[in-house]
């Protein structure tokens, strides 16, 4: 089989038995930005947490195991005027403190003066059990993708190693939205994926670390520099524009197994942050298609460049609202969340979605609304962060 060489072998899947996901509250005057965590099931709200006191803006925000206990910590990165600073907490009650009361680890991801906001999020990436935190450069300083080891600092302030760093986008300075997940079967590996910022094109890319290292004696250059470019070197697997060359209005990224039923690895689904506020799902490859590439062609054929297809497109707020994007996981798959603020009430609302094949041979999928998690006063939509 194909995949006995991509290293899926060693792939497990585990479903947490909470999978949360974190609603970032915006500031106001005198009231600093919340964040809020509910349950997956059933969105009861887990805790509400302070992450930047003082900061009345818009913080970012992820989930992912970063400390290897089997329970999803919240990852918090600060907003535009803020130092750009990075906070995770426990997902798990420790010391007779409640669930996301304790901090695991709170750094300068850049330069202080770096104060254009951040973009985070977590997945495994060097090889570790743990999940590495993931952090995109705001605006305002060269595009830059951090990936911090997995230990842990022991002591507030500090930095976890730098595992690696890349420039997705050369010559830009727009910023970076980071999203991640294993979305492909070719490589066997969890993958980065990356948007500029509002001003420059929306071209999304996709970058995974292989991990290895050619064997003394290979030839350099070529297909190994392709399949081989280190073990700490990211390599652009995909690279797609969801809106065209057109649109320069910056995208809200994120990765779940939206209609697991259906096979595949992970989608990207994408959100235009300015209206119409269009959400699209691509897929490197589902029953919709017949089934991931990589187990349709001959092993000798693959290619290290990914195809993702779009697989949906819907608009949740009638076209006037950007909208921001995240996913929950469930027991068979994961729901899709939208935020952006209602055309009827103008109150800013997080909306939940699963997405079904309309029929048996259909090949784009539809979104179908569960309810409504959040309905409250605001003029822009709640960022979100999921897993």
């Amino acid at each position: 089989l194909n995949h006995e060489d991509n290293g899926l072998m060693a792939l497990v899947n585990v479903i947490p038995a909470v999978s949360s996901y974190a609603v970032a509250v915006p500031g106001s005057p005198g009231h600093p930005a919340e964040v809020n965590v509910y349950d997956g099931n059933g969105d009861r709200l887990l805790a509400t947490v302070t992450p930047f006191p003082g900061f009345e803006g818009t913080p970012s925000v992820a989930m992912g195991d970063v400390d290897d206990d089997g329970v999803l910590d919240l990852i918090v990165g600060a907003g535009k005027g803020y130092t750009p600073e990075v906070v995770a907490y426990s997902g798990k009650a420790k010391e007779g403190k409640g669930v996301f009361a304790t901090e695991l680890a709170r750094f300068a991801a850049f330069s202080p003066d770096a104060r254009g906001g951040i973009s985070v999020t977590a997945t495994q990436i060097d090889g570790r059990a743990a999940d590495n935190i993931i952090v995109g450069s705001g605006p305002g300083i060269p595009s830059q993708v951090k990936v911090f080891a997995t230990q842990l600092p022991s002591s507030p302030g500090t930095a976890p190693p730098l595992f690696s760093s890349f420039a997705p986008y050369q010559d830009d300075s727009s910023g970076v939205s980071v999203a991640s997940g294993f979305v492909d079967f070719s490589s066997g590996r969890n993958s980065i994926v990356t948007a500029p910022g509002p001003g420059s094109p929306a071209q999304v890319k996709v970058f995974n670390f292989s991990l290895m290292t050619p064997l003394d004696g290979t030839p350099a250059g070529g297909a190994v520099k392709d399949k081989c470019p280190g073990p700490r070197q990211a390599a652009v697997t995909a690279a797609f524009m969801p809106f065209g060359l057109g649109y320069h209005g910056g995208l809200s990224v994120t990765t779940g197994w939206l209609t697991g039923a259906l096979g595949g690895a992970k989608r990207i689904i994408v959100g235009q942050l300015t209206g119409p506020g269009t959400v699209k799902v691509y897929s490197s490859g589902s029953a919709l298609q017949g089934g991931p590439k990589t187990y349709l062609e001959s092993a000798m054929q693959q290619s290290p460049i990914v195809e993702f297809t779009e697989a949906a497109s819907f608009e949740p707020f009638g076209g006037e609202s950007g909208v921001s994007v995240a996913t929950t996981s469930t027991t068979s798959g994961a729901d899709l969340l939208v935020s952006g603020v209602s055309p009827q009430d103008k109150t800013v609302q997080v909306l939940k979605y699963q997405f079904v094949r309309p029929t048996p041979d259909a090949v784009m999928l539809q979104a179908k609304q569960l309810g409504q998690v959040v309905s409250a006063a605001g003029s822009a939509p709640d960022v979100l962060g999921g897993d």
